[in-house]
């Protein structure tokens, strides 16, 4: 069994490469996201955006806080690994909890989807591999314009963690960077390709793999073959 994380900028392409993986029956998701949203629907609720203001799916499931508190605490690194640390304690408890599920169902890979990652230290220490998503500014302002109806001012604020080096994706053994440069499809096909290198493919998975394999190695031979040919027949 592999527990793996997914971390990067708001608008970045974590959901999109983690929903993907979640269609493999092999695979269990967890949106951390979605954990904080109840959390701050019980106990903060005072901080919490009017209703109004939190209508997309995503604001939904995890409620925009006022711009002004949550400027307070993305600008301070004090505050912020406070606010963080509290956020993680909160979560933790249900997190394991998700885990444990998976695994008693059978999950060979269990996904993690967090922006701020790291500071689930006790979950963090335990992850055989770390990707990181990055995509250019304007691409993901616009994703989150649509997505979650967010202001400029909104965007800038959710940036300052990373901007600012509160958060500082890790790097060395097992962890990866992945450019979201292009399409949704082509984002998709580099989580298969992740996924695939994990080595925690079903039998019906394998199969479909070695015929994928199959087919690229049949359609070069016929390619390389007719040189191959050519040369010989030069020699002779």
């Amino acid at each position: 069994m592999k527990l793996i994380g997914i971390m990067g900028n708001a608008g970045s392409g974590k959901t999109t490469f983690t929903e993907h993986l979640d269609k493999r029956k092999n695979v269990g998701v967890i949106h951390v996201d979605n954990l904080v949203g109840n959390i701050k629907r019980k106990y903060f609720k005072l901080f919490l955006q009017k209703k109004e203001n939190n209508t997309t799916p995503t604001t939904k499931a995890n409620p925009k806080l006022k711009s002004r508190w949550k400027n307070l605490f993305y600008k301070n690194k004090f505050l912020f690994k406070i606010l963080m640390n509290l956020r993680s304690k909160l979560v933790e408890k249900e997190l394991n909890k998700q885990i444990e599920e998976f695994k008693r169902d059978g999950k060979k890979v269990i996904a993690i989807d967090d922006w701020a990652l790291p500071y689930h230290k006790k979950i963090f220490s335990r992850l055989d591999n770390v990707y990181t998503i990055e995509r250019n500014y304007l691409t993901r302002r616009d994703g989150l314009k649509k997505r979650d109806d967010l202001t400029l001012n909104e965007l800038k604020i959710y940036d300052l963690p990373y901007a600012l080096n509160f958060i500082i994706p890790p790097t060395g053994k097992n962890t990866k960077i992945i450019k979201n440069n292009g399409t949704i499809k082509e984002l998709q096909d580099k989580a298969d390709t992740e996924y695939e290198e994990l080595g925690e493919l079903t039998f019906d998975e394998r199969y479909t793999y070695r015929s994928k394999v199959e087919t690229l190695v049949n359609s070069l031979s016929k390619v390389v073959s007719p040189r191959v040919s050519e040369e010989t027949r030069i020699d002779k």
